[in-house]
């Protein structure tokens, strides 16, 4: 696996990696989307100056950029960055966001400059690697090729540790690595639905990271000397996905979701016990209403030792394989602009992809009382011999959620509650994730080839929503009601778990 040059402790030396561009224009420019969204924008505290966007903050103003006119919800924002004349480095940058968070919000949070200062290091690591292989297949390509990460995240690549800990599982690196396997006694393994496509009947496999954060645990150390459970070696290569914790199994096509205690970004990265339940149940449910539309998640594998950590720490989650010519959407949302088609229409291009993508997400919700999470990494657009998106698979059963009148007497509570949201946290949850963090960044990326089609993309998308008018969330959508953004800056500051995180508004892109 391609590796950056490291120090004698196993790091990257922090003074070589903060010169690196791509890595400080990413994160000054997050920040300050993150910022304008949610914190200055809804104080009226931004004005346009021409070819610059003015951030007035309480003891100074910050100006950067504007890359073009948008006619999305965010202005596209670049270097150079100022205050009070002078320029300013995405560290200071920092700094001043943080300060400014303190003051309006009251609190402070020392771990925020940690987790900025952690991501720019990822992303300066990334950037330094060697790119993966040209020759792998276009879904690995896409999955591993995301350096910056979210544009509206102000820590989008952040990672609990230090790079030599996790750099060897980095889907941004190029990485490649072997199972741990575990032999388990059958009275001590659980799961549900069949598992022969990741496993043999009696044996559990483990993410090696997860492995080492796990095996020192007395309760573990003690089944293994018993003999109920076998350490097997290593297993089989894998390749990791754009979520770091979710690989790809190469000899089987399928994929393998496993539980990380590790944060990154947000969230530690756990298989909860209701949610590994909850994957054959969701699968069940709605594979008819999807068919090949949906990567199902129709088994899940564990042991069951007293000890939940380990319940859940081990739990693993098979997934379905998919088309190897299939392209995440967040790849061709991103900046480098690689996956992207070149010499395409970008109108047609469009209609193509919002007929894929929208319109089945919409249909779900509207007529069957499904919540989808259509965020950019939960979504793969397959290609016709042009370029142009034939369909949508939508993925990572997580987040799927089912509105009130399903009849799901038959789960345990705690599960039931899981996967059933009320209509209003529904309806935020698609329109944010589908319009705003999924069309916007798509048609955005359009827009940034030709600047002049942005509301020709976004008319175009309204007409094709006109469809779902009769229904009241709609109708207001397209009557120009502003939509919601998830507030990230505002929970990593707060320090709220991802479910708990609020919503601010942002302008409507989809009226003039």
């Amino acid at each position: 696996m391609p590796l950056t040059s490291t120090g004698p402790s196993g790091g990257t030396g922090l003074a070589e990696l903060h010169s690196v561009e791509p890595a400080d224009e990413a994160t000054a420019v997050a920040l300050l989307n993150c910022l304008v969204r949610e914190v200055s924008g809804p104080a009226g505290r931004v004005r346009d100056e021409g070819d610059r966007l003015a951030i007035d903050l309480a003891h100074t103003t910050v100006t950067a950029r504007l890359a073009r006119p948008s006619h999305g919800p965010s202005p596209r924002l670049a270097g150079p960055f100022t205050a009070g004349g002078a320029d300013l480095g995405w560290r200071e940058l920092a700094d001043l966001v943080a300060a400014e968070l303190a003051g309006r919000t009251g609190a402070d949070n020392p771990e925020f400059l940690q987790q900025v200062v952690s991501s720019h290091e990822a992303m300066c690591v990334f950037h330094r690697s060697d790119r993966p292989d040209p020759g792998i297949r276009p879904l690995l390509a896409s999955e591993q090729s995301l350096r910056t990460g979210h544009r509206f995240h102000p820590s989008p690549k952040s990672r609990q540790g230090a790079p030599g800990a996790w750099l060897p599982y980095a889907p941004e690196a190029g990485a490649r690595f072997p199972l741990r396997l575990l032999g388990v006694d059958p009275g001590f393994l659980a799961g549900s639905g069949d598992f022969s496509a990741l496993a043999e009947p009696g044996v559990l496999p483990v993410h090696p990271w997860q492995w080492r954060l796990l095996r020192e645990r007395p309760l573990l150390r003690e089944a293994l000397s018993r003999g109920m459970l076998r350490d097997l070696g290593e297993g089989e290569e894998v390749v990791p996905t754009s979520s770091v914790r979710t690989v790809f199994v190469p000899a089987s096509g399928v994929f393998a979701k496993f539980s990380l205690d590790v944060r990154i970004t947000n969230c530690v990265r756990k298989n909860s016990w209701y949610e590994l339940a909850a994957a054959p149940v969701l699968t069940g449910l709605l594979k008819p209403l999807l068919g090949d539309a949906l990567l199902g998640e129709p088994a899940y594998r564990t042991v069951t030792l007293a000890d939940r950590a380990l319940y859940e720490g081990l739990g693993v989650i098979l997934r379905e394989g998919a088309p190897e010519e299939s392209v995440l959407a967040a790849a061709l949302a991103d900046p480098c602009g690689r996956f992207l088609p070149d010499g395409l229409d970008p109108v047609v291009y469009w209609e193509a992809y919002v007929r894929a993508v929208a319109l089945p997400v919409l249909r779900l919700f509207f007529e069957h009382g499904v919540v989808l999470e259509p965020h950019l990494q939960n979504v793969l657009i397959v290609p016709g011999p042009d370029g142009v998106p034939v369909r949508a698979i939508f993925r990572d059963l997580e987040g799927t959620k089912l509105l009130p009148g399903w009849k799901l007497d038959g789960l345990p509570p705690r599960v039931r509650e899981s996967v059933t949201y009320d209509e209003e946290r529904g309806w935020n949850r698609v329109a944010y994730c589908l319009l705003v963090n999924h069309l916007a960044e798509i048609a955005a990326a359009l827009a940034d080839r030709e600047p002049d089609c942005e509301p020709v993309l976004w008319k175009t998308a309204a007409r094709l929503l006109e469809q779902f008018a009769g229904h009241r969330r709609m109708r207001e959508v397209l009557d120009g009601a502003p939509l919601p953004a998830k507030a990230n800056l505002l929970a990593r500051w707060n320090r709220s778990a991802d479910r708990a995180a609020d919503y601010v508004t942002v302008s409507n892109p989809l009226v003039g």
